[in-house]
């Protein structure tokens, strides 16, 4: 049986590492720029600083997720 978290910032630190959370800004941010010509006209910094800003907010949602009242109930073994 794994540990169990019961805080939700403590599930989210653990889900949210440094590379996972690259990983899903990038596809975040690739899947918006295929969508038209957001993406254009970013200098280098500003891109660095867009990852930054998405990687930050799904830190929050998931810590979200995880407090929401359903998610107590799920069971890992």
């Amino acid at each position: 049986m794994g540990t169990v978290i019961l805080n939700p910032a403590a599930a989210a630190e653990t889900v949210c590492h440094e590379e996972q959370l690259r990983l899903w800004a990038d596809d975040m941010i690739s899947a918006i720029g295929m969508q038209g010509d957001f993406l254009k006209d970013l200098a280098y910094c500003d891109l660095v600083n867009l990852h930054r800003v998405v990687e930050s907010e799904i830190k929050s949602i998931i810590e979200s997720a995880f407090d929401h009242p359903e998610a107590r109930t799920i069971r890992r073994t």
